[in-house]
């Protein structure tokens, strides 16, 4: 079977040189793509504040009973460790008049019945009580905030890493300008399934051929991998490059960001 030839491409698709429809106006849509992952990187950022901030409103009511209740010394009736929810009863003065309060138990500590332990009660509202260790809130609720937080900081931090890098791209292709090619991508399976990013196999019109691959972004490649040969504009160089894909639809060209395989691994 004869090897594929790319499609041509039609006068909406290209200048007269080679380059992509309006050629300044996709250059400056890689500006465009770094704002808006900015954007994004911010917007996370106030969400994950905003995570934290119900965090502390969380805990601050059992840090605040710590710093400013009545500290008493108190007692141990009960320790129920019989149940999912272990809880102990604590008996207590308050104004020398006897008072009790069941206290869930998170610390994981066993309590011994009769023994002692200082309490810590709300002189507003004395059946409102905890201990040092025992802080009356679930250990689940706090950790969900700080996985919750910790996921919606990481996705910032990917953003932030995304909009530095496509300024870079974009500052490259000014350089550089776009290349007319063909462009086939080869993504790395079945065989070796998942191991890299797809390839990107570039064969500019001057003969001369190139070796990219993706680079991580939500600008994926995978999808164009059925169509082998697929006209293409390449602008940037190094770890800094693009591939602009004709769609040939009158839609406008798909970028790929990727890098030139020769400059090594590139995460952003």
């Amino acid at each position: 079977m004869g090897e594929e030839t790319a499609s041509p491409l039609t006068p909406e698709e290209t200048a007269p040189d080679g380059t992509p429809p309006d050629p300044a106006v996709r250059i400056a849509r890689l500006r465009v793509f770094g704002r808006r992952a900015l954007v994004i990187a911010l917007l996370l950022l106030v969400a994950a504040g905003g995570v934290f901030a119900g965090l502390i409103v969380y805990e601050h009511p059992a840090r605040a009973l710590l710093r400013d209740g009545v500290h008493v010394s108190g007692k141990v009736l009960w320790f129920d460790d019989l149940r999912g929810a272990q809880a102990i009863r604590v008996s207590y003065d308050v104004g020398g008049e006897p008072s009790y309060a069941t206290i869930p138990v998170t610390s994981g500590r066993r309590y011994i019945v009769g023994g002692t332990l200082t309490v810590i009660y709300d002189p507003a509202n004395p059946s409102r009580a905890r201990t040092i260790l025992e802080d009356r809130l679930d250990g689940r609720v706090s950790g969900l905030f700080w996985i919750l937080g910790l996921f919606v900081l990481t996705f910032a931090g990917v953003s932030l890493v995304a909009s530095v890098r496509w300024r870079r791209r974009h500052r490259a292709v000014l350089r550089t300008g776009w290349r007319p090619a063909v462009a086939t991508v080869s993504p790395d399976y079945p065989v070796q399934s998942g191991r890299h990013l797809p390839d990107i196999l570039v064969e500019y019109r001057d003969g001369s051929r190139a070796e990219l691959r993706a680079s991580m972004s939500c600008h994926g490649s995978t999808y164009l991998w059925h169509r082998p040969r697929r006209p293409a504009w390449v602008g940037g160089s190094g770890r800094d490059m693009v591939v602009l894909f004709s769609r040939g639809d009158r839609r406008r060209p798909y970028a790929v960001p990727a890098f030139d395989r020769k400059s090594g691994l590139d995460l952003g």
